[in-house]
C-alpha cells in the first residue's frame, strides 16, 4: 500500500469581556458528523508551523541486529499494538529497541512460507501473522498451534468466493475482521469460523480487480485507542468496526469533479494502460481513455481519529506525470475539528520544532503521535548541505547523528500533538 499525506488546523476562541463579571469562552457544538473534503482541499493552506499542532519532537533510532534489518519505511507499523512497533514480522519496543521476529518460513505446522513479510496485529493477549496462512501466536510470539491456510478448498467453499483480494486483517470486538477487496467485509473468530459478512458495494467481475486498484486505495484500517475505523470509497463512510457489524461514525463529502467516479473500480484497468502506452508511442497520450477517468481526481488512501481531530491523507492522481512533463502536485494533510466541525487543508508542514525543513506523517497519527521517519545517512546528508550552506544545525540533530551509524536502522520521528 503505498502513499502517504498532510493536514492543518485553525483554533478559533470567543471571548466576551466586560468591565465586570467575565464568562467563560464557549465553542460552537458540532452540527454533524460530515467532514466536507471538498472544502478542505479547495481552500488547502500552502503552509503551516508544526508548531500550530504539536508541542514538541522526540527522535527514536530503531535498533540494527542481524535479525532486525528494516528494508523499507513504508512497511512499518505502529498503530496497531499499544507497546509495539512491527516492520513486517520484526518486533521493537517504543524505545527503539528490537525483541524478536515472529513466525518461522516454511510449509510446515507453524510455518509460514510468507512469515518474514506477514503482516502482524495483535488482539486480546495474542498476534495474529497474516501470510499465505493466519497464524495465532502468544505474548512471547509463540505459536499456539491456531493456523489456517486462506486459499484451501474448505475456505472457498465456506464463502463461495476467494480471497485473492484481502487487504487487511484487524480486530473486531470480540472477534477478527478482513476486507475482501472491493466487495466484501468477513467477520470470524479466533478460531477462524466465519460469523458475519457484509456487502461493501456489488461484486466486481472476476479479474477486474488488481493490485493497482487496491494499492490505491491505500490503508483501509486504522486505530483510533481501542476502537478500530475503516474507511470504505464506495460508501464515503469511516466505520467503527464491531464484532459482526460496522457502525457509521463519520462521513466524507467530496464533489462528483475532484473524485474518481465509484464505479472505475470495475474498469479493466490492465486494457486501459496498454490502450494509454499505444497512445504515448503515438504521440496523442492526452487522449488516453484512463486519463479522462482518474486524471486530476483526489484519492483519500487513510484516515485517522485523534481525541480531537479526525486526519484524512489526500492526493490528487497524476498519471505518469514524469512522461507528461506535469509539475508536481502536493498532498493535502486534511483535519477535521470533532468539537467545531470544521475541515481545513494544508500542502505543506514547516519544521519549526525539530530541525529539519518540513515534516510529514507519512507512518501515521495515532495515540496524540503524528510519526515520520528518516535513514541516518538521509539525516547526514541533510547535516552536510545545511553546514555548506552556512545555515545552523540543530544540536539535536549533531547529537542523534553521533548516536547512529550511517548504515543503520531508521529513526522514527514522533510529533507529540497538543492535548490542550
Amino acid at each position: 500500500m503505498k502513499t502517504i499525506f498532510v493536514y492543518s488546523i485553525s483554533l478559533l476562541c470567543l471571548m466576551a469581556c466586560s468591565s465586570g463579571n467575565q464568562k467563560p469562552a464557549t465553542q460552537p457544538e458540532r452540527k454533524d458528523n460530515i467532514i466536507h473534503l471538498s472544502v478542505a482541499i479547495e481552500n488547502a493552506r500552502e503552509e503551516m508551523l508544526l508548531s500550530e499542532l504539536v508541542d514538541s519532537i522526540s527522535y527514536i533510532p530503531m535498533e540494527t541486529t542481524p535479525n532486525g534489518m528494516v528494508q523499507g519505511i513504508k512497511r512499518m507499523l505502529f498503530n496497531l499494538f499499544p507497546e509495539h512497533i512491527f516492520y513486517c514480522n520484526q518486533c521493537y519496543d517504543w524505545k527503539g529497541k528490537f525483541i524478536r521476529s515472529i513466525g518461522r518460513v516454511g510449509q510446515g505446522p507453524c510455518e509460514d512460507v510468507s512469515a518474514r513479510y506477514a503482516n502482524i496485529i495483535y488482539h486480546k493477549g495474542f498476534f495474529y501473522g497474516n501470510g499465505y496462512k493466519i497464524i495465532e501466536y502468544d505474548r512471547n510470539g509463540n505459536c499456539t498451534g491456531k493456523e489456517r491456510t486462506w486459499n484451501t478448498a474448505e475456505s472457498l467453499e465456506e464463502q463461495g468466493t476467494g480471497f485473492s483480494h484481502m487487504v487487511c486483517l484487524a480486530p473486531a470486538g470480540d472477534n477478527l475482521m478482513f476486507y475482501n477487496f472491493p466487495d466484501t467485509m468477513y467477520f470470524m473468530d479466533t478460531d477462524y469460523k466465519f460469523v458475519a459478512k457484509r456487502a461493501m458495494m456489488p461484486s466486481p467481475e472476476p479479474g477486474l480487480v488488481n493490485n493497482a486498484q487496491i494499492e490505491a486505495h491505500g490503508k483501509l484500517t486504522t486505530f483510533y485507542k481501542d476502537t478500530v475505523l475503516f474507511y470504505n470509497f464506495y460508501t464515503d463512510t469511516i466505520f467503527t468496526v464491531n464484532s459482526t457489524t460496522l457502525s457509521p461514525r463519520w462521513v466524507v463529502e467530496l464533489k462528483d469533479e475532484l473524485r474518481i467516479a465509484k464505479e472505475t473500480v470495475y474498469i479493466e484497468y490492465g486494457a486501459l494502460c496498454a490502450e494509454a502506452f499505444q497512445a504515448y508511442k503515438n504521440g496523442t497520450t492526452e487522449s488516453a481513455e484512463i486519463l479522462k477517468i482518474m486524471d486530476g481526481k483526489y484519492v483519500v488512501p487513510v484516515v485517522y481519529e485523534t481525541d480531537d481531530f479526525v486526519f484524512l491523507d489526500v492526493y490528487m492522481r497524476r498519471m505518469w506525470a514524469e512522461l507528461r512533463n506535469l509539475p508536481f502536485t502536493p498532498p493535502v494533510l486534511v483535519f477535521y475539528n470533532k468539537k467545531t466541525g470544521e475541515t481545513f487543508g494544508v500542502n505543506k508542514i514547516i519544521d519549526d520544532l525539530g530541525g529539519m525543513k518540513t515534516f510529514w506523517p507519512r507512518l501515521g497519527i495515532c495515540n496524540d503521535k503524528m510519526v515520520d521517519a528518516i535513514w541516518p545517512y538521509e539525516l547526514q546528508e541533510f547535516i552536510n548541505e545545511e553546514k555548506e550552506k552556512g545555515n545552523t544545525v540543530s544540536p539535536l540533530l549533531l547529537d542523534l547523528m553521533k548516536r547512529v551509524h550511517e548504515d543503520d536502522n531508521p529513526i522514527l520521528i514522533i510529533a507529540h500533538l497538543k492535548t490542550k
